[in-house]
């Protein structure tokens, strides 16, 4: 058994049939601590509230008691992947995950880009990024697809290669949103269970 923590993205309601909400009741159903907390003002986010909630749900996560011990698994998507890596950069974390999952990580933009997540935009910075990643977690995976338009450059070269990772491609997966279709996802509950999991298997 782990502990998991979900960290949703931008807009994400935690809707009915969501992947991240199979993914939590799943896991919950096999006996894994699971925390999925709805992240606050999901349309107009700002970094400083989402990471004040995140920062809580992991320390509620090592006050479980004896259960404290177990693995402490992250499954971040899309803008939930910055918000983890702006704690990681920033010494917030209260301690390291065993495993993270980053799951259609948005490609790095200049921060003189507007957007309605502006405070969470990390400088393109990759060796800063790097290390934010690796001293976040003991083992790191990145997933996406090969059409997600957060994306523009591939999550390989747009992503995983700025940062050291080998992505697991899921084709046609879009951003791995339910407006894509994209909805049930065994790779993620299989790899909770087992890091050598299919990430692909949908």
């Amino acid at each position: 058994m782990a502990r998991v923590l979900i960290i949703h993205g931008w807009t994400n309601r935690r809707p009915l049939g969501h992947w991240q909400r199979n993914l939590a009741s799943a896991l919950r159903e096999q006996g894994h601590i699971v925390s999925y907390p709805q992240l606050p003002n999901t349309d107009t986010p700002q970094l400083s509230e989402w990471l004040e909630v995140m920062i809580d749900e992991l320390n509620m996560l090592n006050e479980v008691g004896a259960r404290a011990s177990e693995e402490l698994i992250v499954v971040a998507h899309s803008l939930g992947c910055i918000t983890w890596l702006q704690a990681s950069d920033r010494g917030l974390l209260p301690s390291k995950a065993d495993r993270l999952l980053l799951v259609a990580p948005p490609e790095p933009q200049p921060s003189s880009v507007a957007s309605p997540f502006a405070s969470f935009v990390m400088e393109p910075d990759f060796e800063r990024i790097k290390r934010a990643v690796d001293e976040s977690a003991n083992l790191v995976e990145l997933v996406g697809s090969d059409l997600d338009p957060w994306q523009p450059s591939g999550i390989q070269a747009g992503v995983g290669d700025l940062i050291g990772l080998q992505a697991h491609i899921i084709p046609g997966a879009k951003h791995l949103s339910l407006t894509d279709g994209f909805s049930q996802w065994q790779g993620v509950i299989d790899w909770v269970n087992n890091p050598q999991a299919d990430l692909t298997k949908v």
